[in-house]
């Protein structure tokens, strides 16, 4: 995997953390050991930090138009400050990457962090800040990997050593939104384009809430066991994405009815989720062919087969779950993008009306982006996003 530059210590740190679209192992990726892909754009949330010669702790979120400011105890490396509800993943990133560093052996001191977000982060739907909506890329995840990223740069800690940053993260973003989720988009806000299976949700089951520098230094060293393989998309292919206009995905409310969906038909549960993992990886066997021998029509037409086999059963998974994962009018709209210039095309992440993902062929000169583009701007219903691949994890600037 990509490993960013390391710094040694003082001065300003930049971070970047870029924002996800997941293609394969909605849903799927919930259970271990399935497989997702995941892949990032060049759209980040920047994190920007100057070290302070005294104790104060200052957090900025301009996005939210907030400043908040505490204290830090150097001998517990616990900050002691009264964040709004905004600024608390922010706050709890910051506390378990300081946490970390002491138990290091850095010399930990105060600091100011700021975090800003890509315009891709959000969209809008009329005049004025509160018409901003969010884009689905990920902000959550991002924000938490570029203010773990920070802090660790910031005094010195090697990213990498014993997974540091995504464990942290991973931890973090738990502790901080109550809910142990798979982990796929902290993962590639860390790693970048990746083959991604979920660690066993009892790791951090249960962590507290109040920790101490031993439980993130214990947190860190166990041995966790999620996989992550890095797969960056193949240079066949470019990714467009639009927003539906005035709706949204509520993934909580999804997830928790096709958990419900489990708890009441397990058997049935099992057998529709072994066949979506089953046909993401021959979606992905596929794709691993394309990188080897691009040329080869018949691995395109493997990779979409699998690839749309995959989101029809996810579709079925919704509608057994009497949740809709992908509506009727949205696997219309699917199916008029590849008449319309897209490879293959699908509701990414927790589906809904959220947004819509496209692949298309760039190694066919057959004006496909532009006949997408064209196709999407008429839709009254989409707006684009303006984002391109950008197969990397964080960045240390």
């Amino acid at each position: 995997m990509e490993r960013v530059r390391e710094r040694s210590g003082s001065g300003r740190v930049h971070t970047v953390a870029h924002g996800k679209i997941l293609w394969l192992g909605g849903y799927s990726v919930l259970e271990r050991p399935n497989i997702s892909y995941v892949t990032t754009v060049d759209a980040g949330v920047h994190a920007y930090l100057d070290l302070e010669q005294d104790d104060s702790i200052t957090i900025e979120a301009p996005q939210f138009n907030m400043v908040v400011r505490g204290n830090l105890d150097r001998s517990t490396a616990k900050i002691s400050m009264n964040e709004p509800k905004e600024m608390r993943l922010v706050k709890t990133s910051v506390q378990a990457a300081l946490m970390y560093a002491k138990s290091r052996g850095a010399n930990i001191s105060g600091f100011r962090i700021k975090t800003e977000n890509d315009p891709a982060f959000s969209y809008r739907v009329g005049e004025g800040e509160a018409k901003l909506t969010k884009s689905g890329l990920g902000s959550s995840a991002a924000v938490t990997v570029a203010s773990v990223g920070a802090v660790l740069s910031a005094f010195g800690i090697d990213l990498y050593e014993s997974d540091a940053l995504h464990k942290i993260s991973q931890t973090a973003h738990a502790v901080a939104t109550g809910k142990v989720g798979s982990g796929f988009d902290i993962a590639a806000a860390s790693y970048g384009d990746i083959i991604y299976s979920r660690y066993d949700p009892n790791i951090l089951r249960g962590f507290q809430s109040d920790f101490s520098v031993d439980d993130i230094s214990v947190i860190v060293g166990r041995s966790w066991d999620y996989k992550i393989e890095s797969m960056p998309l193949p240079n066949a292919f470019d990714l467009m994405l639009a927003n539906f206009i005035n709706k949204a995905a509520i993934t909580v409310s999804m997830v928790g009815s096709v958990n419900q969906f489990k708890a009441e038909h397990p058997d049935s549960y099992s057998d529709i989720i072994k066949e979506m993992n089953a046909r993401n990886t021959d979606a992905l066997n596929a794709m691993r062919k394309i990188v080897h021998d691009g040329s080869s029509e018949e691995s395109f037409g493997g990779f979409k087969s699998s690839f749309d086999e995959a989101r029809y059963a996810t579709k079925r998974l919704g509608e057994l779950s009497n949740v809709i994962i992908e509506p009727d009018d949205a696997t219309e709209l699917i199916e008029e993008s590849e008449r319309h210039g897209a490879f293959v095309a699908k509701l990414p992440g927790a589906g809904g009306y959220d947004s819509i993902a496209a692949l298309i062929r760039k190694d066919r000169d057959d004006g496909a982006a532009s006949k997408l583009s064209d196709f999407w701007s008429k839709n009254s219903s989409l707006q684009m996003l303006h984002v391109k691949r950008r197969s990397v994890g964080i960045e240390v600037l």
